[in-house]
């Protein structure tokens, strides 16, 4: 198992305690690119299922903010994200918070700040992919230090109290998760950007580079 992986479990097993107050659970964008399927946010989404159903009350809110789009019909992802929520793992709408705001991780962080000011959750819990988590965790402790990134992973699975009559839906979530993982050369490409993003991030705190270079490379978002 990855080392890093092994780190974040510990510090979870430590830190993932449900408070007495609502919390929050982002589901961090991911673009879908030349995919024809983005099985990363969908895995992403179905972890972040997972974690509303183990949750005791009060139960916390489902947070998207990117503002990518997704499929043929160029839908937007927030739209998509609140649809399978609802529709495949039965999540009232009530507890959604969807906001078109972000294409990058700053803003996104940043974004979810903003929100975090309005609802004031007792903690909030990021999902996305391992090769992310590092980044985002170090883009939260700057703005947001009760934000908490969880990877969506099989092995967190296996630290969720998921109800026992859930059982076929958890087994669709954990199968969805797994399909969720990036391959081996998908892996290399994305930790070669995450390190070119993370060395500008210690030069330019600010995030003026990753601004501009969002806005180049994906000039389809909202």
């Amino acid at each position: 198992m990855n080392p890093f992986l092994n780190n974040m479990l510990a510090t979870q097993k430590d830190n993932f305690k449900w408070p007495q107050q609502p919390s929050g659970i982002l589901i961090m964008g991911k673009r879908q690119g030349t995919k024809k399927e983005n099985k990363q946010l969908y895995g992403r989404i179905a972890l972040a299922a997972a974690l509303w159903y183990s949750a005791p009350q009060p139960k916390p809110y489902l947070i998207f903010v990117a503002s990518d789009i997704h499929g043929p019909y160029r839908t937007p992802d927030t739209s998509m994200v609140k649809s399978t929520l609802i529709k495949d793992f039965g999540i009232p709408a009530d507890f959604l918070i969807m906001r078109q705001k972000s294409n990058c991780t700053l803003i996104e962080v940043r974004a979810v700040r903003t929100i975090n000011r309005v609802y004031n959750f007792a903690r909030v819990f990021a999902i996305t992919h391992l090769y992310h988590a590092y980044r985002a965790q170090v883009y939260f402790n700057e703005v947001l230090p009760n934000a908490l990134v969880m990877p969506a992973h099989p092995e967190i699975l296996n630290e969720i109290a998921f109800p026992p009559e859930g059982e076929d839906l958890f087994k669709q979530i954990r199968a969805v998760v797994q399909a969720s993982l990036p391959t081996r050369l998908d892996l290399i490409r994305e930790q070669l950007i995450e390190g070119l993003l993370m060395q500008a991030h210690k030069l330019d705190r600010r995030g003026r580079l990753e601004r501009r270079l969002a806005k180049i490379l994906r000039p389809g978002a909202f």
